[in-house]
């Protein structure tokens, strides 16, 4: 009886204050936003650098994870990094485009991160005699390159001579080849599925570095107007990214416009069509891009239709064709899934040392000397150009896939061919458009 009494005397003044909180919001419709519902619970994976344990965690927020891989692995400044590349995950943005049951790596700032990669080929190396020999080219890589790379050619075609199976190669649900899905590819149904996200993930992986580059510079920190332009560009980089589903066709062979590369392998069997992004905003986006042809030509598929991918050769061969052969299938065994992620994407002009330097440049110049004028129709600058940038960045205009024995490690000469365009440039016409599609469905 008590009780009730309570509630009767105190539910008019109750009443009373939710009627003022209503009211106040009303009011300002802006405190609502405030009240938004926290983002979804997720669940990861954690691990040490060594893999001696591995703990389940839920969080809604990097910070969150951290915090809670700060009590499993207590270490004076933790780090957090994708398993699968080695990559630093310090971007709320980057942490939240990826998926659930991702796995990390838990280190300090300074560590030397063990990919899965080379976890397990350090495995694979302990049981085969024949991998071993890796621990004699780690003694003398650095100087004997040439004898290096003849003892890999060795290696390979021996590995061709074991005749590995390939039998499961065109096999493609998880149901039909139940280990190629162990590990990170658990979570997919496919494997084109998998391969098109692992696509995804490096193409990510250069968005994100570009930003950091980009941001990090003195004169993105110290210049209102040129941060202004940055800003900007970044944000034309990803609604592009956006139109091209992050390049994510590259290693996906169910693709049906193939590299021109892939001619002089044979490759005639009749492909499928290609899969598209599902939400309605990617789907504009690339329709438009689809209408205005802005990225046809690289939206290509880099493997045949069994899923061979062949190594397009080193910077200093010229060319797509290398001269030691090298060829790997991922989609026939989990060992050549492992194996793949040793070829490299490789910027011919270089992305830190060439291409973001002179995107840099022409930014300090649309800053300080804004009335320059274009070399093309001689009226003033008004932007950088966002699309030739982007191609070099992210696209197969610049990037090669090779083995990681082609992969040279040297300085190059080749320069970047972006610069400054005025408004009657077509390449500033077609990405401003973009833009105002992109705007007008947000809108709408």
């Amino acid at each position: 009886m008590l009780n009730y009494i309570k509630e009767a005397i105190m539910a008019p003044s109750t009443r009373s204050n939710c009627s003022k909180v209503n009211q106040a919001l009303d009011k300002d419709p802006d405190k609502h936003k405030s009240l938004k519902a926290p983002a979804k619970m997720l669940g990861y994976k954690i691990t040490d650098n060594e893999r001696s344990r591995k703990f389940g965690i839920g969080a809604n927020s990097l910070e969150m994870l951290l915090q809670k891989a700060q009590l499993k692995f207590p270490l004076q400044e933790l780090h957090i990094y994708l398993a699968i590349d080695g990559f630093e995950v310090s971007d709320e943005e980057y942490f939240n485009s990826l998926p659930a049951q991702t796995l990390f790596i838990v280190a300090g700032p300074d560590a030397v991160i063990t990919t899965d990669a080379d976890f397990e080929f350090e495995k694979m190396r302990q049981q085969s005699p024949l991998l071993k020999v890796a621990d004699i080219f780690y003694d003398f890589i650095e100087q004997h390159p040439d004898k290096f790379r003849r003892m890999i050619t060795e290696y390979e075609q021996q590995k061709q001579r074991r005749a590995l199976d390939n039998t499961k190669a065109h096999l493609s649900l998880k149901a039909e080849h139940v280990e190629w899905f162990e590990g990170s590819e658990e979570r997919f149904q496919s494997k084109e599925e998998a391969m098109a996200v692992r696509a995804q993930t490096r193409v990510r992986g250069y968005y994100y570095k570009t930003k950091e580059e980009l941001t990090r510079n003195p004169l993105y920190r110290q210049n209102a107007k040129a941060r202004q332009i940055i800003n900007s560009v970044l944000e034309q980089f990803r609604y592009l990214l956006i139109g091209c589903d992050y390049f994510s066709m590259m290693f996906n062979r169910k693709c049906e416009l193939k590299h021109e590369m892939l001619q002089q392998h044979g490759d005639s069997e009749e492909p499928d069509a290609a899969s598209v992004p599902n939400k309605r905003l990617r789907q504009v986006i690339k329709d438009y891009t689809s209408r205005n042809a802005i990225l046809d030509e690289w939206s290509v598929s880099l493997c045949s239709d069994l899923g061979d991918f062949y190594c397009q050769g080193a910077y200093s061969d010229n060319g797509n064709y290398c001269s030691l052969q090298h060829t790997i299938n991922p989609y026939a065994s989990r060992e050549n899934l492992i194996l793949f992620q040793v070829w490299n994407l490789d910027h011919q002009i270089e992305l830190c040392r060439t291409i973001l330097p002179t995107l840099v440049a022409n930014v300090q110049e649309l800053v300080t000397q804004p009335q320059r004028k274009c070399a093309l129709h001689n009226k003033r600058v008004v932007d950088v150009s966002v699309l030739e940038y982007f191609l070099e960045i992210f696209s197969l205009k610049n990037l090669k896939l090779v083995h990681i024995v082609c992969h040279e490690k040297v300085q190059r000469t080749n320069q970047s061919n972006g610069r400054l365009l005025c408004a009657d440039c077509h390449e500033y016409r077609i990405v401003q458009e973009l833009m105002q599609v992109q705007a007008s469905e947000i809108t709408s």
